[in-house]
């Protein structure tokens, strides 16, 4: 069971409903805290809705974006969009080079870490089909690597004195290129773009959070997901959020 936190600004009680979407299960609650409460009493609210939520067996919870409570959460485990972003890496980093106006098939693309971890080199694996260069900057066997990568796909492998359009970071301290996408950290940055799905409606609040889940539970494929501009980014329209 996932737990799902609704926060509103104002009066009422805060309360539980059981919610379904694609083949999950969520416990939603909204969190009703009136505008001028002291915070003790928004902690208060909160600790009776981690409680409930816990006792119905949820372990991780879907939080609003910019939720000003979260530290005061002390066992329910917030959602992770890391790890869905690191597996579709070569969905960004198409999206990246579209944004800046360049063809992927005339895109040099540049990926880096400090090792050569799995998602790094699945999203290799895809960008040979996709793009016109790439640059492997992993210390040690990010060359061998791009060789062996060109032996395959007879994909070019980007030299050193020509910059990447896009880089994507799969850990910090390697050099950034062109547009960067850093794919590490408590949450990744990847210059306002964010992963979406048009085939089912998504809240805008916690969207990114319930699709890692979906990822997760296999509900979304990687032929569903799609790379949009963040909400305000440029006002590009979203997949139509379904308001609660």
């Amino acid at each position: 069971m996932v737990g799902r936190i609704v926060y509103r600004q104002e009066k009422g009680r805060s309360g539980l409903a059981v919610e379904y979407l694609g083949n999950l299960t969520l416990l939603t609650g909204v969190l009703r805290v009136p505008p001028g409460k002291p915070p003790r009493a928004a902690a208060r609210r909160l600790a009776r809705l981690e409680r409930q939520m816990l006792w119905a067996g949820a372990g991780r919870v879907v939080l609003p974006e910019a939720f000003p409570y979260a530290a005061l959460l002390t066992a329910l485990r917030p959602v992770e969009v890391l790890p869905l972003y690191r597996a579709a890496a070569d969905t960004l980093v198409l999206a990246a080079l579209r944004r800046a106006g360049k063809p992927p098939e005339q895109g040099r693309v540049a990926l880096s870490g400090p090792w050569l971890c799995p998602e790094l080199e699945r999203c290799a694996q895809r960008l040979c089909r996709a793009v016109r260069a790439l640059r492997i900057q992993v210390p040690g066997e990010g060359e061998a690597y791009a060789r062996r990568l060109q032996r395959q796909w007879g994909l070019p492998v980007l030299p050193p004195d020509l910059p990447a359009d896009v880089t994507a970071a799969f850990g910090p301290g390697g050099p950034e290129q062109g547009s960067v996408l850093r794919l590490y950290g408590p949450r990744p940055e990847t210059g306002g773009l964010r992963l979406w799905t048009h085939r089912l409606e998504l809240p805008r609040d916690g969207g990114e959070q319930l699709l890692a889940l979906l990822w997760e539970s296999g509900a979304v494929k990687r032929e569903d997901l799609t790379a949009v501009p963040e909400p305000g980014d440029d006002g590009t329209a979203q997949a139509r959020p379904a308001g609660r």
